[in-house]
């Protein structure tokens, strides 16, 4: 009903000038090496025009790009997938922070090593170890174009039998100057270097805007799934620390493992739909191209968002064994308890319905209205389905609802002095006394021409433990229990220096009823409080074509039982940066992942979460690329050799997390084209 309804405001709203625009011949720039192919588009008022960062492919100039707020439907600048340099390094797991836990392949569940970086825990909890592959409606980046816009990416690795491959595709174009429609599909099939590793995942997303100077539309489809085979973990950690005392010969994929034929599956599918009416006033203009402009005052916004969610874990690893007399299958022996009989096959299907209403007064519409002021309302119907008893296999359903209301009031024009605080508060249903506040406030100032600029940033959370927390049934974890809320304070700030290109980042978190998994993998909740400090520099050098990157973060964790934290992690790039021939750029160079060594979060696949080990110590051991990456024309390629250090570092600890090694050392190979004409 919602695409329906949808696809009528648009076929009526565009109906007078439904056609697709095509580009001009006379118009096109005759210069070789441009990729600006149309002079710039005028953007529309309510379409922030983002600059390219300085090493952008392309500014792509007739093209407007921007993401929305899924709350407010507001606008938030957005760049492109268009930067020149580093594409190689974009297309890895260790990519998405400077020290991140990944399985191995491409698209396995992953966790960032930096406590700060962490997302709060999703409704659908399965779904925060795959964050970095999922798609939502947030990261969505909307566009407005007047030629087709494509854009190919494919990256490849490996040989037949451990071959890891992704595929992207984007496809948008305008219908008139106000309607957009993209299509993307994103494609991972991973192999695996290991055995029972492989990776297959299928996210397709469409995507459509509509924007005037009164009504805003915005929609968003996807459908996804990612399926995981699952090992446990390697058995002997020798075989990649000391393969030379291993008295057999072998290759990674025959290293033992713990189980096999074994696999979590994930899926997810959303509607999103946002509308935006805005009330405002016509001013004469000296612009030639338009003679009145359109001012807003205030709008009204309604967004409705439905998610529905499965997860399974499912095993075929059942060749009968006996442990002390006692009868069960393979995967068994890896487990205590056993709540039901016969192979494991446990799921649990999520589904949500969040609408909300919001009234917003905008910022600017007179001199004297300094700041934009938005309150919503918002409802969310939840229903949870898992197995509800250990005899029969019969299953439950639990429903609930959750009305929150909020507000925002943000000063976002003008240079010097600019603020964004958020507030809302669960007042009926499952999330009653929770509470969300936080602030960002950014201010700057000009030393000899160059803009210095200090941000601020602060939040105070009461956050209701999410019912997957509390009520969880499976073969081999079964829990009904009710924790208190978790309670999280956080003051931080960044200063950035623009004479030495450098960036100073410093926040301290207090944290009260935080809820983990323990040594055990057992769910707990620690009733005291931990303090998390933690201080990043970012430091970029370069002097001629010589480059030299670096990311510094330490941490330090006031209870390292329930919240471990490297003590250093560092991510530094050394490269050569130039221009071979005028149409050709070349980036030659090699980076390096490095924390010190700690007890890194171990692996549950049963649970797809992460634990805290106190077992094994992963770390002090340089994950090293060495890598080409060039640029031509609308064309950017790379290839690397992935984990090179391992290939003279001995004794080889390239584990990411506890019986997760990462890839050996591989070539890889990737080429991404923007097309736009």
């Amino acid at each position: 009903m919602y695409i329906i309804c949808l696809l009528c405001i648009y076929v009526a709203a565009s109906s007078a000038q439904a056609h697709i625009i095509l580009p001009d011949s006379t118009q096109i720039t005759s210069d070789p090496d441009s990729l600006d192919m149309l002079p710039p588009a005028v953007p529309s008022p309510q379409v922030p025009k983002q600059a390219s960062p300085p090493d952008s492919i392309n500014p792509i100039t007739s093209i407007s790009s921007w993401r929305i707020d899924p709350r407010t439907g507001d606008h938030i600048p957005a760049v492109m997938d268009t930067l020149l340099f580093n594409f190689q390094h974009r297309t890895l797991p260790d990519s998405y922070s400077v020290a991140m836990g990944f399985l191995g392949p491409l698209g396995s569940p992953s966790i960032s090593k930096l406590f700060l970086d962490r997302e709060e825990t999703d409704n659908f909890v399965f779904n925060n170890a795959y964050s970095p592959y999922l798609a939502d409606p947030t990261k969505q980046v909307f566009l407005n174009t007047r030629v087709p816009y494509a854009r190919l990416n494919y990256q490849s690795g490996g040989g037949d039998q451990t071959k890891e491959e992704r595929f992207l595709a984007e496809l948008s174009m305008n219908f008139g100057k106000n309607l957009n429609v993209g299509l993307e599909g994103d494609i991972i099939s991973s192999k695996g270097y290991y055995n029972s590793q492989a990776v297959k995942s299928n996210n397709w997303k469409l995507y459509s805007s509509y924007v005037t100077d009164r009504i805003e539309l915005h929609a968003f489809l996807n459908s996804g799934s990612i399926t995981n085979f699952e090992n446990g973990g390697i058995t002997d950690d020798n075989f990649i620390r000391e393969p030379d005392s291993v008295d057999q010969s072998f290759t990674s994929q025959t290293i033992p493992v713990k189980f096999t034929k074994t696999w979590n599956k994930i899926k997810n599918n959303q509607i999103y739909v946002s509308g935006r009416y805005n009330l405002g006033y016509t001013v004469p203009t000296t612009d030639t191209l338009r003679s009145k402009e359109f001012v807003p005052v205030a709008s009204v916004v309604f967004t409705s968002h439905y998610k529905q969610q499965y997860r399974r874990f499912l095993s075929y690893d059942t060749a009968a064994v006996a442990v002390n007399g006692v009868p069960m299958q393979r995967i068994d022996t890896f487990y205590n308890n056993r709540f039901y009989k016969g192979a494991v096959d446990d799921s649990v299907r999520f589904s949500s319905f969040k609408n909300t209403v919001a009234l917003s007064l905008r910022e600017g519409f007179r001199d004297w209205v300094k700041f934009g002021l938005t309150a919503f309302l918002e409802y969310d119907l939840r229903q949870y389905s898992m197995i509800d008893s250990t005899s029969s296999g019969r299953r439950f359903s639990h429903r609930e609802n959750a009305v929150t209301i909020g507000g925002v009031l943000s000063k976002q024009q003008g240079e010097n002095f600019l603020f964004n605080i958020r507030a809302d508060m669960g007042v009926l249903g499952a999330n009653l006394g929770e509470f969300m506040a936080s602030g960002t406030i950014e201010t700057g100032f000009e030393i000899a021409g160059k803009r210095t600029t200090l941000t601020a940033e602060a939040y105070l959370k009461n956050l209701r433990p999410k019912y997957l927390q509390e009520h969880y049934h499976s073969k081999y974890y079964w829990w009904d229990k009710e924790w208190g809320d978790t309670r999280r304070v956080y003051a931080g700030g960044k200063l950035f220096i623009p004479f030495t290109n450098t960036t100073f980042h410093l926040g301290v978190e207090n944290i009260q009823n935080y809820i983990y998994f323990d040594r055990d993998r057992n769910i707990t909740q620690e009733n005291g409080s931990v303090q998390i400090l933690s201080a990043r520099v970012d430091q970029n050098l370069h002097l001629g074509v010589f480059h030299w990157d670096n990311q510094l973060v330490y941490q330090t964790s006031s209870n390292e039982e329930v919240i471990p934290v490297p003590l250093l992690s560092v991510y530094s790039n050394m490269y050569l940066k130039t221009k071979i021939v005028n149409e050709l750029t070349l980036q030659f160079g090699v980076d390096a992942h490095y924390h010190t060594s700690y007890y890194a979060p171990g692996y549950e696949p049963a649970l797809l979460q992460f634990y805290n080990q106190r077992e094994k110590q992963v770390g002090n051991y340089p994950i090293a690329t060495i890598y080409a990456n060039m640029h031509l024309k609308q064309t950017r390629f790379f290839v690397m050799y992935y984990n090179a250090a391992s290939t003279i570092w001995k004794p080889r600890e390239y584990f990411s997390l506890p019986g997760y090694p990462v890839n050996p050392s591989i070539i890889k190979l990737g080429v991404s084209v923007n097309l736009h004409n």
